[in-house]
């Protein structure tokens, strides 16, 4: 008998398993907030993302993994950059763009 997988199981492993790596980060004395913060984030972006591909609702899983992986890149870059309004901002622009087009296509 063949099952379903939903997209909670195996997000929650992947949110569990990143919270893991940040404790093992922060226990080694890496307690970078942004990078500990960013790194959940960017996992599950990437997840949802990926789901995407086999789920119903395309358009929708594939936004909310850009917004996350979006959101977890801003923070990570800040290190790089400084600046986080212009990473968000540059984020907002890209969700926007992606989402425009993923829209556009999904009405062919």
């Amino acid at each position: 008998m063949s099952r379903k997988v939903g997209y909670g199981g195996y997000a929650l492993a992947v949110l569990l398993v990143s919270i893991g790596i940040d404790g093992i980060l922060f226990s080694t004395g890496y307690g970078e907030p942004l990078i500990l913060v960013s790194l959940p984030l960017i996992t599950l972006g990437f997840y949802t993302v990926f789901f995407s591909i086999h789920a119903a609702d395309f358009e929708y899983y594939l936004i909310w993994g850009l917004v996350m992986c979006c959101i977890g890149f801003s923070l990570f870059l800040t290190l790089l950059t400084g600046n986080l309004p212009l990473n968000l901002s540059i984020s907002l622009i890209i969700i926007v763009v992606v989402g425009v087009l993923v829209s556009r296509i999904g009405r062919r």
